[in-house]
């Protein structure tokens, strides 16, 4: 028995295999670009001491998708179900939250010991402010530099000033008697060179 085809067509069987081999194509790549997303769910995080760097165990991670996970010995939790944002807690350490794309690998927590409580300060009224505010008022022009910023030469400080002959003799009576009190070594050498006694 012989079967004509037409040209231009396919039998039947090698046509239903065709649509079949593009279902199963189609499937395929479906399953291969939802894998990406299922996989990137899932994380691993570190959590670690801000200050000494070390690993944490026992902190308890709250994701807004309803998983709460625990830090094992290495500080590691590994969270399986998707989620936007977290919020970390241990006891002896602040609680944070943070978002998804926040949390990379290592998530490292602040002390407790180190932050203060909120300080309310309650006052009667305001008797010293006044007083204080006008007493820097008042003495402002007693601290001004003389002259004003705008006259300010940085070079002048490094010239020279002459002293009088007073000042020049005070100094040199304190140095003398500076030198005299703590037996400087070079002073006792001046002073027996001055003396003509030789080593």
């Amino acid at each position: 028995m012989l079967i004509s085809v037409k040209e231009g067509t396919q039998p039947n069987c090698s046509r239903i295999f065709v649509m079949k081999m593009r279902y199963i194509s189609y499937i395929l790549l479906t399953l291969w670009c939802l894998c990406p997303f299922h996989v990137r769910a899932q994380m691993d995080v570190v959590v670690a001491d801000i200050e000494s760097g070390v690993p944490v165990r026992d902190v308890k991670i709250y994701t807004d998708s309803g998983s709460v996970v625990m830090t094992d010995y290495r500080g590691m939790a590994h969270i399986d179900r998707p989620f936007s944002g977290a919020t970390v807690t241990h006891p002896k350490y602040l609680s944070t939250t943070v978002l998804r794309h926040e949390l990379v690998d290592t998530l490292f927590l602040l002390p407790k010991a180190n932050t203060l409580n909120e300080v309310v300060v309650w006052g009667e009224a305001r008797k010293g402010i006044k007083s204080m505010v006008s007493s820097a008022t008042r003495d402002a022009p007693l601290y001004a530099p003389p002259g004003g910023l705008a006259t300010f030469d940085f070079f002048n400080m490094f010239k020279k000033k002459p002293l009088n002959r007073r000042a020049r003799k005070k100094n040199q009576e304190l140095l003398e008697n500076w030198d005299r009190t703590y037996n400087d070594p070079l002073y006792v050498e001046r002073e027996q060179r001055k003396a003509g006694i030789k080593k």
